[in-house]
């Protein structure tokens, strides 16, 4: 998913004992809220409706309320553990996955589950399909590749289609999958995989299974469901109140299907401002609270914390370049290379990118502007998922090697006349406003003639400019779907990739490599695939690497029972797992 503010890196705050890095101890405290599990969040969850719902804030209530069919395995984002479902068997062609759904579970309102409830909540989710969803990783495994939506140029796909998908069969669930698709397991692992109650929702005016409620209901706002707020699931935490922009209350469900949670309720606080929110946590009114990168190292110091520091998270941020800028965009001055502009195509030279990618200090940029809070990798593949590989080629800070590409760019008119340009970051990003500065000054040390200017705006304004081919060049990053190349491959590299479609990018080289590698069922394969992909990606420099983001956790010492993993970015995510004590 495309990330807000990716360089101004969020770390989060929550409680753990016997961590590497631990602050000074005076012996143990009182536990506050013994029997509560307390999170101060910095904003307000969008919806609780899973097949709505595409932040992880919202995520993290939505996986203490409803349960998915399969749960990652501990640290594992490969591994998987049953939760609806009992046992599962995948086809040898990739293509078909078939799950045993639990017996003797009931939602929160206390309607037994059946296999239906599951095929339910995946046509429900492909039939609203919010256009802001996260609905379309299930569509392009199902349907095929370049299949995202409902909505086709001919009009929505049939009902009977949908249907087809996802199947009953006695106790089982069989999806039926248009091509193999290696990360449909960890799809199905995420929020976007929770389970609602059938009966429940058509009581409360949602799709009742018709072509005609289909038509009607199909990209609906997301406040237009009943599950918005007011949610039913079979989760250890069943709903209590969302006041909004104040808090959000969970309490256990004492008829879980699995081990009871240990706490009786689950509280998030929506607390914008940073020092309320730091001070709740240290004086342990709080379990847990996001902390801005520039404040961790007085958390770190706190008497009761201890921190879990340095976490690669799937998250990455990049410089991007606009193959064709629109000609009437205010950020190119003259809209020609004649020292006072740049024409449209200014970044189609392969020299331009090239030298602008030799002219960025990561160095400076790691451990200035985010604290060491970051990675540099060398393509849109980081670390942590799988077919990662640390000896791909990347770029470095070359500043001769940066003007012999810019003064081969354009015949050598480049360097004769230099340019003027505008860099932009968002609001609230100083990490992304650190990027430009950096490109900006090195590349006036190279050629006076080089004028950059640096433009803020706010996230919705950089959003639209950047779809509308405005910017010549901003700064910007993604969050994972789910721990899978294709995830990241595909929105920096394919012509309808998030990225690539917005800088007007194409490459077909890199359009078939990337289709290949998602549908091919075989590891070796697709580990070479992606070798050419990176290669590649550094080839063509589409963009500008910077790094992949780095978080640090911190928590109070008596939260016992933490494990990280990189596909629960939201600390509440974990309130099942966690319990409170000195062991």
């Amino acid at each position: 998913m495309i990330k807000r503010t990716v360089a101004t890196i969020i770390v989060i705050a929550i409680c753990l004992a016997a961590l590497p890095f631990a602050a000074c101890d005076d012996g143990p405290l009182d536990i506050k809220n013994p029997d509560t599990f307390i999170m101060a969040q910095a904003s307000d969850i969008v919806t609780l409706d899973p097949a709505c719902a595409y932040d992880t804030i919202s995520g993290g209530q939505i996986k203490n309320i409803f349960d998915t069919l399969i749960d990652f395995d501990g640290s594992s984002m490969t591994e998987f553990v049953p939760r609806l479902a009992t046992e599962w068997t995948i086809s040898e062609d990739g293509k078909t996955y078939r799950f045993r759904i639990r017996e003797g579970v009931s939602f929160h309102n206390a309607n037994p589950l059946t296999p239906e409830d599951v095929e339910y909540s995946f046509e429900r989710g492909m039939v609203q399909d919010y256009a802001l969803g996260p609905q379309w990783m299930l569509f392009e495994p199902l349907f095929g590749f370049g299949v995202y939506s409902s909505r086709t140029e001919s009009g929505l796909i049939p009902l009977d289609e949908i249907k087809e998908k996802v199947e009953v069969d006695g106790q089982w669930v069989q999806f039926n999958l248009a091509i193999p698709y290696e990360p449909f397991m960890q799809i199905l692992a995420s929020s976007w995989g929770s389970i609602v109650d059938m009966e429940w929702c058509i009581e409360h005016g949602d799709w009742d299974g018709t072509q005609e409620s289909y038509e009607a209901l199909n990209d609906p706002l997301p406040d237009d469901s009943p599950i918005h707020s007011e949610p039913n699931g079979t989760g250890p935490f069943v709903f209590e109140h969302w006041i909004r922009g104040t808090e959000i209350r969970l309490v256990r469900n004492d008829n879980y299907w699995s081990t009871a949670a240990s706490f009786e309720s689950s509280v998030t606080l929506i607390i914008p401002e940073t020092g309320p929110r730091i001070w709740k946590l240290e004086t342990g009114d709080a379990d847990g609270a996001v902390v801005p990168t520039e404040d961790t190292q007085r958390v770190k110091e706190m008497p009761g914390v201890v921190a879990y520091d340095s976490l690669p998270a799937l998250m990455n941020q990049a410089l991007f370049f606009q193959f064709e800028i629109d000609p009437y965009s205010r950020f190119i001055g003259s809209g020609t290379l004649d020292g006072a502009g740049i024409p449209p195509s200014f970044f189609s030279d392969a020299d331009v990118r090239k030298g602008f990618a030799y002219a960025f200090d990561w160095d400076l940029y790691i451990y200035e502007a985010l604290n060491g809070y970051g990675e540099q990798m060398s393509s849109p593949i980081v670390k942590g998922i799988p077919y990662f590989r640390a000896d791909w080629p990347r770029y470095e800070l070359d500043l001769p090697k940066a003007e012999e590409h810019l003064k081969a760019a354009y015949d050598g008119l480049l360097w004769e006349n230099g340019f003027v340009m505008t860099l932009a970051y968002a609001s609230g990003d100083s990490a992304g406003k650190a990027a430009c500065e950096i490109l900006q000054q090195n590349l006036f040390a190279i050629n006076p003639r080089f004028q950059i200017g640096i433009q803020l705006m706010g996230w919705p304004f950089l959003l639209s400019d950047m779809y509308a081919g405005n910017l010549p060049m901003y700064v910007n990053g993604w969050t994972a779907d789910y721990p899978d190349p294709h995830n990241f491959v595909f929105p920096y590299m394919h012509t309808r990739g998030t990225f690539a479609h917005a800088q007007r990018y194409s490459n077909e080289a890199a359009d078939n490599l990337i289709e290949q590698a998602i549908s091919s069922a075989d590891y070796s394969e697709r580990q070479a695939l992606y070798d050419q992909i990176a290669q590649l990606y550094y080839d063509e420099v589409p963009s500008i690497m910077i790094c992949q983001v780095l978080v640090a956790h911190f928590f109070r010492d008596w939260i016992q029972g933490f494990v990280y993993n990189q596909m629960r970015p939201a600390c509440e995510m974990y309130a099942y797992y966690l319990h409170k004590g000195y062991e």
